[in-house]
Order: structure tokens, then C-alpha cells, then sequence
């Protein structure tokens, strides 16, 4: 299956369908930001808070898209469709009994989680509960989508997965505004209709799969030794993304802790940074589906070519995100909020956001490659250790003494950090690193 893919620029090919892919999510999350900023200050550091939630439900579901990717790349480098076509069915047996789950049991925790993460603050409180009860119904397509999507960019089929985004996007950014403030004659819902436009827009575009021919034939089927591999893959990326929701909780109770106005800004200023930062997820996407495709074809010599070029395009595209939002600072926060006082606090929050995001870029190619290899533990450990201690950790600290900025700072101590001791993991130990999945 290798022969049919390009033999230049493969990692770039790949990265295009998956950016475009992921913009939705920026330009929603945009949107929900304007449209919380129309009914109170309340309502934006509430639905912000509430997204810290969907961190650790992506990290659930990172068992289906890491573990899959390098699964599927493989086979499909391999030639085994087969096993792609198994393994995609297993895991989606396995996403919708989780999904069951998490929506059963969700009304006996919500409550709970996010009044500890609020920091006592009881009207923020109140509008992320009301919030997650109505968006909490996204989770089997987040979930499923979360499935195909991997599964089709391992086929070397990245289009559909970006076509269904798409789609979800342009659902959110009608139905969104439409029912939280009263547009196209709809009724005004406000915080209900935020949650309740969020989920009705993940189905639309889950929807989508159905228009097109797929890679390979999808059924569902009960899990086997196949399940097995792909969580021996995917769990170590899961507990990775597990451990940085707990550290990245950690570190919003910090910002919580400093006020209403700086979580606010906050969550402006993530909202703003997340539309320039997602071009390096894409590349971490694309270096491990590129790299699993050789690894499958045992092509390995050409995997060190494939790390510089997932390097070049990470930390290049990264220096201009971190141009974009230091150009955009002074002013970005005006757009969504009249106060000054958060206006200035978004500056601040973009410049050091700014000043992080090479290190982010960096960091991720290389883990990107270390996944298509078949090594997942390296960034569990990596991350494990400068997300709690580089970011959550030290946030507590400084928050006393330093303030907000002082949380915002450790944004450049985990990102750093993270990218200093992977790039040297994988230049130290990268004939170690390689494990077939498919024989």
C-alpha cells in the first residue's frame, strides 16, 4: 500500500486534510466565545470552565484515535486491510458501550466535578453544570467520529474524516447563535441552547460518513486479541492525555483562583490561541500515520527523513503562531469583552501563549513520530512529568506570589521542557524505540 503514496513532502500531503479538519473546532469554539460574551461575563468563564471537562473525555477517546492510527497505519503499510476493517469495528463497538456509560452516570457527577473545579465561585458553577447536562450528549458521536476518523486517515483516506468536520463546524456556527440568543426565530436558551447546539452538531456531521466510500467495509463487531493490540497502543496515549486533563484541572483552578476577570481572559485567550495552534496537531496526526504506513512496509530507513520533515513543518508552522499572537495581543480581547481590565489580561495571556508555542510545535512532531513507530509510553512519561510539574505544580505556586501571570508563565516552562527532553529521547534512543504491531 506504501507505493501509492507520495514519495515527497508526506508528512505536509497528509497534514493539509487533518488542519483543515481541525478548524472547525477553532472557529466553534470562537463562535461559543462571542455568543457567551452577548449574555454575560458569568457565561463565558462558566462554558469555558466546562470545556475542561471535554479534556478528559478526549482522553478517553485517545485510546480509539492513537491507538488506531498506529494500528491501522501499520496494517495498511502492511497491506492487511483486513486488519483495519477488524480493528475498526472492534473499537467502535467499544466506543458506544463507553459512550453509554459516561451519559448514564453523567447526571450523578457533573454537579460535583465542576463545583471543585470552580474554586467556590457559585454563579460560574452554575452555568458550566447547566452547560455540560445538554452538551454531555455529544460524547457517542465525539466518540465514533473519533473512531473513523483515524481509521480513514490510517487508509491513507484523510478528505472524509475533514468533509465530516466540516460540516459539523458550519452546523455549529448556525445552530449555536440560533439558540442561545433567539436567531432565525428560534427561542432564546441562552447557556442551554450553548450545550444543546454543541451536541446537535457533532451528529450532523457524523452524518457525513454516509455520502461518501469508505476505504473499507465498517461493521460492528465484538472485541478479539485485535482490541487488545490497539489498546496496548492506545491506553498509554489515553492515561498521557488523562494526566495532562488532571494537570491541565490543576492548573485552571489556579487561574480560577485569581478571579473572575482572569478566567475569563483566560478563556479568551485560549479560544483565540487554539485557531493558530492547531496546524501542529495536524502534523503530530500525519507524522504518525506517514511513519506507522513505513514501519508496516519495513521501510525504516526512511524514518529519519520523516522526522526531520514532521520537525521543519512543527516548529516552522509554530514561529508563525507565535508571531500571529503577539501581533494580535494589544487588541484581540476588545472583540469580546468592553472591560479593560480583561482586554489587558487577554494581552498578557496571548504574549505568553505566544512565547510557548515553538516548544509545543517542536515537542509534538516528535511525539507524532514516536506513535507511528509504536511507542507510546516515551510521551506519557515526558508529558506526565512537565505537565504536573513544569505547569500544574508550579502554578500553585506561583499563583500566591505572582498572580495570574504567574500561572500564564508556566505555559513556557511545561512547553519547553516537554520539547527539550523528547527531542533528546529520540535522538538517544530512537533504534529502541521502533515495535511492529502487524506481521
Amino acid at each position: 500500500m506504501v507505493s501509492e503514496l507520495g514519495q515527497r513532502n508526506e508528512v505536509s500531503s497528509m497534514a493539509l486534510p487533518v488542519l483543515l479538519g481541525f478548524l472547525p473546532d477553532s472557529i466553534i469554539s470562537l463562535v461559543s466565545m462571542v455568543v457567551a460574551s452577548r449574555i454575560a461575563t458569568e457565561t463565558v468563564a462558566g462554558t469555558g470552565l466546562a470545556s475542561y471537562l471535554f479534556f478528559v473525555l478526549n482522553a478517553v477517546s485517545s485510546i480509539f484515535m492513537v491507538g488506531l492510527l498506529v494500528f491501522c497505519s501499520q496494517a495498511y503499510g502492511a497491506g492487511r486491510i483486513d486488519l483495519v476493517e477488524r480493528a475498526t469495528g472492534e473499537l467502535a463497538t467499544l466506543a458506544l458501550a463507553l459512550s453509554a456509560a459516561v451519559l448514564a452516570s453523567s447526571q450523578l457527577w457533573i454537579g460535583g466535578y465542576v463545583s471543585l473545579l470552580s474554586g467556590g465561585q457559585a454563579s460560574v458553577s452554575q452555568v458550566a453544570t447547566t452547560y455540560l447536562s445538554y452538551r454531555i450528549a455529544s460524547v457517542p458521536a465525539m466518540m465514533v467520529g473519533a473512531v473513523l476518523s483515524s481509521s480513514y486517515r490510517a487508509a491513507n483516506s484523510p478528505w472524509i474524516p475533514t468533509y465530516a468536520s466540516l460540516t459539523a463546524g458550519t452546523a455549529g456556527v448556525v445552530l449555536i447563535p440560533s439558540l442561545s440568543l433567539g436567531y432565525l426565530g428560534l427561542p432564546r436558551m441562552e447557556t442551554v441552547g450553548m450545550g444543546l447546539a454543541s451536541a446537535l452538531s457533532q451528529y450532523v456531521g457524523l452524518l457525513m460518513y454516509l455520502f461518501f466510500k469508505p476505504p473499507f467495509r465498517f461493521r460492528l463487531s465484538l472485541p478479539s486479541k485485535i482490541t487488545l493490540k490497539v489498546l496496548a497502543i492506545g491506553v498509554p496515549a489515553s492515561i498521557e492525555r488523562l494526566v495532562s486533563s488532571i494537570g491541565q484541572n490543576i492548573y485552571i483552578n489556579a487561574v480560577a483562583r485569581s478571579g473572575v476577570a482572569a478566567l475569563a481572559a483566560h478563556n479568551i485567550g485560549l479560544s483565540v490561541e487554539n485557531i493558530v495552534i492547531n496546524p501542529v496537531f495536524a502534523v503530530s496526526i500525519a507524522a504518525s500515520a506517514r511513519v506507522g504506513h513505513r514501519v508496516g512496509s519495513s521501510e525504516v530507513s526512511k524514518l529519519d527523513e520523516l522526522a526531520k520533515e514532521s520537525l521543519k513543518i512543527g516548529l516552522s508552522w509554530m514561529s508563525i503562531a507565535t508571531i500571529c499572537l503577539l501581533a494580535i495581543s494589544p487588541f484581540a480581547g476588545s472583540f469580546f469583552t468592553q472591560s479593560e481590565e480583561i482586554t489587558k489580561l487577554v494581552m498578557a495571556y496571548l504574549i505568553l501563549a505566544g512565547i510557548s508555542e515553538i516548544g509545543l510545535g517542536g515537542s509534538l512532531a516528535i511525539y507524532g513520530v514516536m506513535r507511528g513507530m509504536g511507542s507510546t509510553w516515551v510521551p506519557l512519561v515526558v508529558n506526565s512529568f512537565t505537565v504536573l510539574v513544569l505547569r500544574a505544580m508550579l502554578a500553585q505556586v506561583l499563583q500566591p506570589v505572582y498572580g495570574i501571570y504567574g500561572v500564564w508563565f508556566t505555559q513556557i516552562t511545561d512547553m519547553y521542557g516537554r520539547f527539550s527532553i523528547a527531542y533528546l529521547t529520540y535522538r538517544k534512543l530512537r533504534s529502541r524505540l521502533l515495535i511492529r504491531l502487524v506481521n
